[in-house]
């Protein structure tokens, strides 16, 4: 059995946007689908062992309103601050109790320059190179977006079910398309799906995503990352992209 739980599925800003920024923040309410912590997730393995995906600014609320324990171990996709910098917010936590956190060389040149007064135990991987933690296998993958960014593949070793976390991103290496292909899971980045920015190169852009997911095989697409800038509610994407499932914070999937 794998648990998979969305703490946030928000962009770099969530929602809402700060200062109210736009119409949507303005008028969310907190236990709307339309509110959104930043993307990240809770993976429960078959002993009960927490795996929390992305540090995020709002690691302390998430943890609160979605009643997660301690994690036997976190998961950096890359060095940028919605990712990483949640570690900040666990500075007293982290000193009663040593927090085991993963991430590449770039990532952990982040911490060691900047953080390193929290105390974790940081682990590095390299793309592709497997671990397990209790019925999980973790296999980090390259993704396009800046330096050294990682998406992950969890895969349950008592059934097979294959779950990837596609961070964000504007390509994926042909090694990366091989290894997820005919998956059951995707969570993908959708920061831009419906806004028409186009100064920056990191992410897909509007015109973009719709092919590039049209070239994924899944049973399943998750679309995260949301924005509130796009000016779409949660029901307004639902209706637009029948075809994918929205993510929104406090969903889960088990994956048996």
């Amino acid at each position: 059995m794998m648990k998979v739980t969305f703490l946030g599925s928000g962009c770099w800003q969530g929602i809402p946007a700060p200062f109210g920024d736009d119409e949507i923040s303005q008028s969310v309410e907190w236990n709307s689908k339309d509110f959104r912590f930043r993307t990240s997730l809770s993976i429960t393995t078959d002993k009960g062992k927490h795996i929390l995906v992305e540090a995020t600014p709002d690691v302390r609320l998430q943890s609160w309103k979605f009643k997660v324990g301690k994690p036997d171990a976190i998961l950096i996709s890359h060095w940028h601050w919605d990712h990483l910098f949640g570690l900040l917010d666990l500075d007293y936590f982290a000193y009663k109790n040593r927090l085991v956190v993963y991430g590449n060389e770039v990532t952990k040149k982040w911490y060691d320059d900047r953080i390193s007064h929290i105390n974790v135990d940081f682990r590095l991987f390299k793309s592709h190179d497997s671990f397990v933690i209790d019925n999980v296998k973790i296999t980090p993958f390259t993704v396009d977006h800046v330096e050294e960014t990682n998406g992950f593949m969890f895969e349950d070793t008592l059934t097979g079910k294959r779950l990837a976390y596609l961070a964000d991103l504007f390509e994926l290496p042909p090694v990366t398309v091989d290894l997820i292909n005919d998956i059951e899971t995707i969570i993908m980045d959708a920061t831009y799906i419906e806004s028409d920015i186009d100064d920056d190169s990191t992410h897909l852009k509007k015109d973009q995503i719709i092919p590039f997911l049209g070239n994924l095989k899944a049973e399943e697409i998750i679309l995260t990352n949301i924005g509130s800038y796009q000016g779409l509610t949660h029901n307004d994407l639902e209706r637009r992209f029948k075809k994918y499932t929205i993510a929104y914070d406090g969903m889960s999937r088990i994956f048996l």
